[in-house]
């Protein structure tokens, strides 16, 4: 499931907006990680990544634990041909 921003008091619309700098943070986040570049990052955005880190442990717990990922990886493997399985090792 996608990340989102912390809770908040304001409207839906900043919310959104929030929601999703949230999300291209977290992408870029992933992009850094890979290419072991995060030690790089400023001292403030490092303790976000990690309060970040943190937020999606719990999010993930609590989507394993009601079957939301399951539902979400089955739905997504529904959408593949045989064919497409194969190719992907599945």
């Amino acid at each position: 499931m996608p990340c989102e921003s912390g809770p908040c008091d304001n409207s839906a619309e900043y919310r959104a907006e929030a929601n999703r700098a949230t999300r291209a943070a977290c992408d870029m986040r992933t992009i850094l990680r890979r290419a072991n570049l995060e030690h790089m990052l400023t001292v403030e955005t490092r303790k976000w990544i990690a309060k970040h880190d943190r937020e999606d442990a719990v999010r993930i717990a609590a989507e394993n634990a009601e079957g939301i990922r399951e539902r979400t990886k089955r739905t997504a493997l529904d959408k593949l041909t045989l064919e497409e399985r194969r190719v992907l090792g599945l």
